[in-house]
């Protein structure tokens, strides 16, 4: 490849569980190495500095920053790509895990579509409908199904209204246009939800990709911080994100999300010749697994939603192979 990707990691505590294994992950893909790799340590307070140095020593495709104050998820990165040298940037949570070839797809996907502003993967765990349906909690076997998600992918994507930032790559210019991650959201939450408002008042195109699939851990890197801390910050970022977009677009549940990408399997499905059409039967069964988890609380709303679901099964099953 003749471009450059930086990817950049922020780091908190926990690194036996997050940090640790994302960068062995990545350090263990052989497919791709046109890639840097910065590290933001947000002031850990346990063991995870001296660890992080002690991994990182002698790479030269990694740069390792230890911050003396907690800059939170948008600072950190901030800093991170301050220091990149990448046209690419990747985005990348702590508490992921990457397949072999994911970060070079991702890259290689965004560079060959200059119409693709941001670009997110697939995963087992997000709030939008990036998100797949796993049969396992154990990672490695997560991350088998994931790959068994790749290879029925046929090359598909679509449209988001808002990517997900556990892994979320972008070109460093689009960032800087932006003005990078609001640091009025402190150590985390809805940063990504106001980053992607901004994407799509500028009339920028956010991707998802089902060609790559990244394992999320999610929730490790507040997880030492207890429920109550985590609600509290998710209930102000959500009071910060009202306030600076009065009147904003609304975002949909995930459940609508999800039920958008069946209909779309349905259009393509008509579309399609017999091996791609097995491979979208596989995918659209995964993701109707997913919707029979999402059901709403409220009585009502459980009776449209599975009225919507058996329409859109029926629609999907009558059109032949």
């Amino acid at each position: 490849m003749d471009f450059q990707t930086s990817i950049i990691i922020l780091s908190y505590n926990n690194f036996d569980v997050t940090t640790g294994p994302c960068l062995k992950s990545l350090f263990e893909d052989t497919t791709d190495r046109n890639y840097e790799i910065i590290v933001i340590d947000n002031a850990s307070q346990d063991d995870t500095p001296e660890k992080l140095k002690q991994l990182v020593s002698g790479k030269k495709n990694v740069k390792l920053v230890l911050n003396p104050t907690n800059r939170g998820f948008p600072g950190g990165n901030n800093d991170g790509v301050n220091i990149a040298s990448g046209e690419i940037l990747i985005l990348l949570n702590s508490d992921t895990i990457v397949p072999p070839g994911a970060v070079g797809r991702l890259g290689r996907l965004l560079m060959d579509r200059p119409d693709w502003d941001m670009l997110g993967p697939v995963t087992n765990e997000a709030g939008n409908e990036q998100k797949i349906f796993v049969s396992s909690e154990n990672p490695e076997e997560i991350l088998q199904e994931g790959k068994k998600w790749c290879v029925h992918s046929g090359g598909d994507f679509f449209p988001s209204e808002r990517l997900d930032f556990f892994c979320v790559a972008m070109r460093k210019d689009f960032y800087e246009r932006l003005g990078g991650l609001d640091e009025q959201f402190g150590l985390g939450y809805y940063e990504d939800t106001d980053f992607s408002i901004r994407a799509r008042r500028m009339g920028l195109n956010m991707i998802f990709t089902e060609d790559v699939f990244i394992y999320h851990r999610a929730g490790k890197s507040f997880s030492k911080m207890g429920e109550k801390f985590v609600k509290k910050l998710m209930r102000e970022n959500k009071n910060r994100l009202k306030k600076k977009h009065p009147g904003m677009v609304k975002l949909h549940h995930i459940r609508n999300r999800n039920m958008n990408i069946m209909n779309q399997y349905v259009r393509l499905k008509k579309n399609r010749d017999q091996p791609l059409s097995k491979a979208l039967n596989y995918k659209f069964q995964n993701r109707l697994q997913l919707a029979r988890t999402l059901y709403p609380n409220n009585l009502l709303k459980r009776l449209v939603y599975d009225m919507q679901l058996n329409n859109l099964c029926r629609k999907f099953h009558t059109l032949q192979l």
